[in-house]
């Protein structure tokens, strides 16, 4: 795994411009991580900030929806949720409002933010075939190309030139990054998560996602596992929001892929289904622009009958 020079990320730190967490947000994200934490030092933490709060009972109410009693209780509300899936709402929201617009008038934030979050509930979903957390893909999922948002944050004017060629091939535009920047999006979400205190084992599956056939993993390792998913969540990504006219994911490799993660056609379908109904529920939470898709069950089965699968 590669980072970036520790003396340019310095030196791209102190412009103020790379995107981050507040501080409220790592500090929960860190309480999470460590092994004897209470509830209590959670709750505390997020009733310090009354916005926060009211966001979690937004999400716990929806969350508990159709119960006789609303929840309007910090208490409540992350039992309701759950402390891990609290601190994935708390990143997100964080990075997410921090983030919303910027002066690369090529980079779409909208949509780069509608993708990442089809991302991440896709690469949750995916997450029991993986032998991976469940919320910790989401947040893998949700941040995986915050590196794109941060090339488009640091160089808004030379990154919409390179965004506006086409990048069918991920390691071309990886060193024409380079050239231009001593950097890529790829080595700077790697140093952006290590520096915001996230598990090295998780950035490492992070970094390789978009080429994990490049990677040393074990075949069936939970890194493996990790990487693997995330790929295959970027790709159903892809299909649902392309970048340009036509996606540059493919049916068969997507399908392929989904299949070394032990998922057949017809039960990644339903899966498929079931991702994008929460895409949208989770978009108006959040809200991020998101779209009514067909079924994919039926979208499938029409490329399968049109020979797009072999």
């Amino acid at each position: 795994m590669r980072l970036v020079d520790p003396v340019l990320y310095l030196k791209l730190a102190t412009t103020g411009k790379l995107p981050s967490p507040q501080r409220l947000a790592l500090a929960i994200t860190r309480l999470l991580q460590s092994d004897n934490y209470k509830i209590d030092d959670l709750v505390r933490l997020v009733q310090s900030d009354p916005a926060l709060a009211g966001e979690l009972i937004k999400f716990s109410n929806a969350a508990s929806y159709g119960n006789s009693r609303p929840i309007v209780s910090i208490p409540k509300a992350v039992v309701t949720l759950g402390t891990k899936r609290v601190g994935v709402i708390v990143l997100a929201l964080s990075v997410l409002h921090s983030n919303r617009s910027g002066q690369c008038l090529e980079f779409n934030y909208e949509r780069y933010w509608s993708r990442s979050l089809l991302t991440a509930i896709a690469a949750q979903a995916l997450s029991p075939y993986a032998r991976i957390n469940d919320e910790d893909n989401f947040t893998a999922g949700l941040l995986c190309k915050i590196g794109e948002l941060a090339l488009a944050s640091l160089f808004p004017e030379r990154y919409g030139e390179v965004i506006a060629i086409p990048d069918e091939n991920i390691q071309k535009r990886l060193l024409f990054e380079r050239e231009i920047f001593n950097t890529d999006h790829v080595e700077l979400t790697a140093t952006l998560l290590l520096n915001w205190g996230f598990p090295e084992a998780m950035v490492t599956a992070i970094y390789f996602c978009e080429f994990p056939d490049d990677s040393e993993f074990i075949q069936g390792s939970r890194i493996h596992g990790l990487s693997l998913s995330l790929q295959i969540a970027s790709e159903l990504a892809d299909i649902g929001i392309p970048k340009g006219t036509c996606p540059r994911t493919t049916l068969p490799t997507l399908l392929a892929h989904a299949n070394r993660l032990g998922i057949n056609y017809e039960e990644f379908y339903l899966i498929a289904d079931s991702i994008i109904a929460s895409w949208l529920k989770w978009g108006e939470l959040l809200k991020i622009q998101t779209h009514e898709m067909p079924s994919f069950t039926d979208f499938f089965a029409s490329s399968e009958s049109n020979n797009l699968i072999d």
